[in-house]
């Protein structure tokens, strides 16, 4: 993904988490959430299901976050250097 392609997608799910901040940490605490292409794509019990969430979606995004409810998530490039993907 280019910077403007993330910068985009973040500024999104920003503004949607800022919107929807009191729903997510009310209606969905002790649960992990997924916002992707700037709304509240869905939520489960932890974070693997919250991440196979994503892969059920319509289109799958470039760009998407997976957080607990009760946690401010981080909007900031993450590198993962595990090699993994």
């Amino acid at each position: 993904m280019d910077m403007a392609s993330f910068a985009r997608e973040s500024a999104l799910n920003r503004r949607a988490y800022d919107q929807l901040r009191d729903k997510i940490r009310g209606e969905y605490a002790g649960k992990y959430v997924v916002l992707a292409n700037g709304e509240l794509a869905g939520a489960a019990d932890t974070f693997d299901e919250a991440l196979a969430l994503v892969q059920h979606l319509q289109t799958i995004p470039d760009y998407y976050l997976v957080f607990p409810a009760e946690v401010e998530p981080n909007f900031e490039i993450v590198y993962d250097l595990s090699g993994s993907v």
